[in-house]
């Protein structure tokens, strides 16, 4: 699995780091780890995380090889430089999991590996810990992170420009450590969009974002009347609903309530995107 997945790396985020230190797995009598050029490996040469199904969906590859493998772009090409910000070396590299199951199985299946993550996720505690302390934050920094990076993908609505981001972090940071605040910048700046609010919520906040709505049938349309509940102030995530049309449409709620008509033929035809995006839904009564 290791020539297709590098294959895949590559196109994504660009040559491998360290091709004069070469590329090994090292056997060892613990599951696995990354260290550059040599990673420990120790998965008994069994699918998923020791034989259990760690995708969720069914999915047969080696999970020690391609995680660990990603962390020589996230974690030993580009490196944090507190460990508050470890997020940097798991969200990326579990998001380069993903990459490598689109790469391979498709797009779809690469949305449904992402949206089984949402499984594992405990929203305990924030995803960035204290700086200057030596502490890193929530686990959710794995699969939460990884989450969160491919809803700022939807939010940039421009594959070609998103990944010309991913690969463009590891090019203008290689070899360095960084901060949140210069990945955050870094994103945002490209994308040419602020994505610091979702930055905050995402990573900052235990809590997920709630979006508040309520449902009206009208003639031959919805009225949607809809808000956010967020901890961030004037939180304004852009949101996608299905259309009658079966194409995304999208909403930009804020934290004010609004309202809308929809062109669906019912109120159970209303579906959010909740796959592309992680938040909870809340039907109120105004």
């Amino acid at each position: 699995q290791v020539k297709p997945m590098l294959k895949a790396y590559e196109q994504y985020l660009g040559a491998y780091p360290f091709p004069r230190d070469g590329y090994a797995l090292v056997e060892t009598p613990y599951v696995g780890m990354e260290h550059q050029s040599a990673i420990a490996y120790g998965n008994g040469y069994q699918t998923g995380y020791s034989g259990f199904d760690y995708s969720g969906i069914g999915l047969d590859f080696d999970y020690i090889i391609i995680h660990e493998t990603a962390h020589e772009w996230w974690g030993n090409n580009v490196s944090m430089k507190d460990l508050a910000d470890m997020w940097i070396h798991e969200g990326f590299g579990t998001y380069s999991e993903a990459i490598y199951v689109e790469a391979l199985y498709g797009n779809a299946t690469a949305m449904n590996y992402i949206d089984a993550m949402k499984q594992k996720v405990r929203n305990d505690e924030p995803i960035i810990g204290d700086y200057n302390v030596n502490n890193e934050g929530s686990g959710d920094m794995y699969h939460k992170g990884a989450i969160f990076l491919n809803s700022l993908r939807t939010l940039t609505n421009n594959d070609q420009l998103w990944w010309s981001i991913i690969k463009g972090i590891q090019k203008d940071f290689a070899q360095q450590t960084v901060t949140t605040e210069q990945i955050e910048r870094y994103i945002s700046r490209k994308a040419g969009k602020d994505f610091s609010k979702e930055f905050d919520q995402y990573l900052r906040h235990k809590d997920l974002p709630k979006f508040e709505y309520k449902l009206t049938p009208e003639a031959g349309a919805v009225k949607l009347e809809y808000r956010w509940s967020a901890d961030v102030p004037e939180f304004d995530m852009p949101l996608r609903y299905m259309g009658a049309d079966g194409a995304w449409k999208w909403l930009k709620p804020t934290t004010d309530w609004q309202e809308t008509s929809l062109d669906l033929p019912n109120i159970k035809a209303f579906k959010l995107d909740t796959t592309h995006f992680y938040f909870e839904e809340r039907m109120v009564k105004k």
